[in-house]
């Protein structure tokens, strides 16, 4: 098999000349695409891999349709690139789609072009299978609505639903603040402490899952919680958050991943991309369901290529009806657009509760935030194809003396199994 690399990018054709292709296959690396129309006449190509930035829509249509008149069997990939406007990169992907051309949506590390690229010359990813592992993303936002207490407790609520195991991953950069919620001051197991592993792309799935914390009374639940060296946030790249999702996905059943309401760090970005499922956590202030939301859900997701509509929606600090200001909650979803799972009021007995480092006692009792999340947590169960774990019943009149007297952390299984 031919492949014809036509890009500036040394760097991605090296890891392929160093490994990646084939010993019976040939990769040939061309600097500028009149080079690659020079070497025609003697050489067939199978698959070309092409840059966007060397041409403006109608430059790079010519360019394909003068290829194919002398190269008719080639398979193009184009690798898109922020070169152009989202509305200019919505024209270049019709015109793939039209013409049967793939494409690599831009901002894609070069990991992940790598294992587009696995899939089109040989049917598979390589060594950077997911095995199929789920990859859930909560995102605020606005910072300081509650996120983390959704995020968490849906953590929380799949690892006593299900016999799967559950990642809690803390991608929250600058201001990671689980651990006290949960009585840890100083947490051991923080994403700064594995950055040496990270950069170096050597963690492996028994570190990760020896390295994470576990969760008293919920066995098959792990965290990492997120970086405490917040001067040292910028030092985290694309690639490394990239290595560190791709080995949670071969740890894990599932990871509950949050990451920061800012979308100016590469964890954010890069968690939204690899995730299977994204969930926009929001209240219902006008400010942050309208303004916050339409500023970087709608103004960046179409930069990064994403759809802003495959995001679902939470609200958070919400009455018992959704409602607020006069404000509904089917106005929130109208605004937004977005598919609603569920909801969590506003409890005041809960800010005194974390501050005492006591999450986790709240979300393994009877407290009503528990009962708001169920219905997200059997959604996402059933999305993940997850079984639910069996809960043995016991005598009516146990259950209601269990209710009664239980203390906080001892019914957790009682609720998440109802």
């Amino acid at each position: 098999m031919q492949i014809a690399f036509v890009t500036q990018d040394e760097v991605l054709v090296q890891d392929w000349v160093s490994g990646k292709v084939r010993e019976e296959d040939r990769l040939h690396w061309f600097q500028q695409p009149d080079a690659l129309s020079g070497s025609l006449e003697a050489l067939v190509f199978d698959h070309i891999v092409l840059s966007d930035r060397y041409f403006g829509l109608a430059g790079f249509c010519d360019y394909v349709e003068q290829v194919k008149e002398v190269c008719p069997g080639a398979v193009f990939t184009v690798l898109l690139s922020d070169r152009h406007d989202a509305n200019e990169n919505g024209k270049w992907i019709k015109y793939c789609i039209v013409n049967g051309i793939h494409y690599v949506l831009p901002h894609r590390t070069r990991e992940s072009i790598n294992g587009v690229l696995l899939q089109r010359f040989y049917g598979n990813r390589g060594d950077i299978a997911e095995n199929g592992s789920k990859s859930i993303v909560f995102v605020g936002s606005t910072p300081n609505i509650g996120t983390t207490f959704v995020s968490f407790g849906t953590a929380v609520g799949l690892a006593c639903r299900t016999a799967r195991s559950v990642a809690y991953l803390c991608l929250n950069l600058k201001s990671s603040k689980l651990h006290r919620y949960i009585g840890i001051e100083k947490p051991e197991a923080s994403l700064d402490q594995l950055r040496a592993e990270i950069r170096s792309r050597s963690l492996r799935p028994e570190r990760l899952r020896s390295y994470c914390e576990t969760v008293k009374g919920v066995p098959n639940l792990r965290v990492l919680f997120g970086n405490q060296l917040r001067e040292q946030a910028e030092f985290f790249t694309a690639e490394d958050i990239e290595h560190l999702l791709q080995t949670a996905k071969r740890t894990f059943d599932v990871c509950i991943v949050e990451v920061n309401a800012y979308w100016d760090n590469a964890a954010t970005v890069c968690a939204l991309l690899q995730a299977e499922s994204r969930i926009l956590v929001t209240t219902p202030d006008l400010t942050h369901f309208q303004e916050d939301t339409d500023r970087w859900l709608r103004g960046l997701s179409p930069i990064i290529g994403l759809n802003a509509d495959s995001f679902d929606l939470v609200l958070t600090q919400a009455d018992k009806n959704g409602n607020s200001a006069g404000i509904r909650q089917r106005d929130i979803r109208k605004e937004t657009g977005l598919s609603f799972i569920g909801k969590v009021g506003k409890y005041a007995d809960l800010t005194e509760a974390v501050n005492q480092g006591k999450l986790l006692d709240v979300l393994l009792g009877q407290h009503p935030m528990c009962r708001d999340l169920v219905g997200i947590v059997s959604l996402l169960t059933a999305l993940c194809g997850f079984e639910t774990a069996v809960q043995l019943r016991s005598h009516p009149v146990n259950r209601l003396f269990a209710r009664l007297f239980a203390k906080p952390g001892k019914a957790g299984r009682t609720l998440w199994g109802s």
